[in-house]
């Protein structure tokens, strides 16, 4: 068995010099600090605590304490095993062999292992814990207290701080919620007053970064206009166009109107008038005295003629305008309205005539009805009878129902022009405005 003393400037770097040198299995058999305030650590190297103690530390106790043997040989009691083993451990500095140079542990021999003793007591082992860990634990200078004391200090203030910072970002979020929630509010009150639906107000107030000012009407506005579906205007007025759509809408007159703006322009050579209401009593009448004026053909379709075969015979002019009789949503004699539509050729362009003065539920109705035929656009009527337009822009959004002309009065040829989105909204924001100081001068009397 070989000892070994190391030294080093404190407990930790001792025990890891240790174990870097001779791994675990090494065991501590004694420590204590130098005078130059090194700690220095005996330890043993293939100790086996069952076997009994060297015949050379034996030799050692006798010569160290011949009195003691003496004694115990004359029948007194023999030093208790707890001190042979204290005396060994003494014992074993002084036969140290010398420290090689470089090296900050010494290296003792193990004596020659004498015969055991068969009929000596047998005593406890004195292994103890490999797991090489000082016997006391140092308590850290006040350097080293001061040190954690403000580095604790410091992780408090660290914390606070981020947590002041986290409560700053929560409050401006929850004060540019606040904000863009009045904004929102106030945006959407201003659109209400156009008559527009609550799911195109919230589509276009979604799709806005407000700032709570002038702007945002404006650009509330334009967004707006944007979001109307609009016919190209080159094609109006030109080709073969069937109007369509409840009573008292405005279809003849539309008629009337687009006729005698291409018969200004263009002549009238090249345009047809054709009716297909034959329901009411003397119903065509007034598209023929549309034609007279105009010197143009008019063409009646009954129940003996066939739309495509009139289409077919004026196929070879520039406009041709189809009126058809005008029906309630819930007539029965509208399916064979809608059913002639259907077999119709497919260059007529069918368009549905919405007034502008009814109900927002109503125009719905009407588009559900003759959506059926594939309708390829609509015109807004009446818009000089209305209090408000953002009803039927509201239905023309949701639908998808692009509007190819605006009708705005009764005079002939001048009160239609091909749609415009912009112009449109303009319309509508001041006709929102003249209505309210109408209203306004009505309830109070002014």
């Amino acid at each position: 068995m070989q000892y070994r003393r190391f030294r080093a400037p404190d407990m930790q770097k001792a025990i890891r010099k240790i174990r870097d040198a001779v791994g675990p299995d090494a065991v501590i058999m004694s420590n204590k600090r130098l005078p130059t305030g090194e700690v220095e650590i005996l330890i043993a190297i293939d100790y086996d605590g069952s076997m009994a103690p060297t015949a050379s530390h034996q030799s050692a106790a006798r010569k160290s304490a011949p009195a003691a043997s003496t004694s115990s040989r004359a029948g007194q009691p023999s030093p208790s095993y707890q001190e042979r083993i204290a005396q060994a451990r003494s014992l074993s500095g002084s036969a140290a062999s010398p420290k090689p140079k470089g090296e900050a542990y010494e290296v003792f021999e193990e004596a020659p292992v004498a015969q055991p003793n068969l009929y000596a007591e047998p005593e406890p082992a004195i292994q103890e814990d490999l797991s090489i860990r000082p016997h006391t634990q140092e308590r850290p200078s006040p350097d080293e207290e001061k040190l954690r004391a403000m580095e604790k200090e410091l992780e408090q203030v660290r914390r606070m701080l981020e947590q002041s910072q986290e409560d700053k970002q929560q409050a401006a979020a929850q004060a540019s919620a606040v904000k863009r929630q009045t904004y929102d509010q106030r945006l959407h009150e201003q659109l209400k007053t156009l008559g527009l639906s609550d799911r195109v107000i919230d589509k276009i107030v979604s799709d806005l970064s407000l700032t709570g000012r002038e702007e945002d009407w404006k650009k509330a506005l334009s967004h707006l206009a944007d979001s109307i579906p609009i016919r190209s205007s080159t094609e109006a007025f030109s080709g073969c166009i069937a109007f369509m759509g409840p009573t008292g809408v405005g279809k003849t007159t539309t008629i009337g109107k687009i006729a005698a703006q291409y018969v200004l322009k263009y002549g009238s050579q090249s345009v047809v008038l054709i009716t297909t209401d034959t329901y009411r009593i003397a119903a065509h009448e007034q598209l023929r005295t549309f034609g007279r004026i105009l010197n143009v053909p008019v063409e009646v379709v009954n129940e003996y003629t066939d739309l495509n075969e009139v289409l077919d015979k004026y196929s070879n002019y520039s406009l041709i305008l189809v009126d058809t009789a005008g029906m309630n949503p819930r007539d029965r004699n509208l399916e064979r309205q809608l059913a002639m539509m259907k077999r119709a050729r497919g260059y007529l362009k069918k368009l549905l005539v919405l007034p502008c003065t009814s109900q927002r539920q109503v125009l719905k109705t009407v588009v559900d009805v003759y959506s059926q035929i594939q309708l390829d656009g609509c015109v807004l009527s009446k818009l000089d009878e209305s209090a408000s337009l953002g009803e039927a822009i509201s239905v023309v959004i949701e639908e998808g129902l692009p509007v190819m002309y605006v009708a705005d009065g009764q005079r002939i040829p001048d009160d239609i022009e091909p749609a415009r989105a912009h112009n449109l909204i303009s319309r509508a924001v001041y006709t929102a405005e003249q209505f309210g100081q109408l209203y306004g001068a009505l309830k109070y009397g002014s």
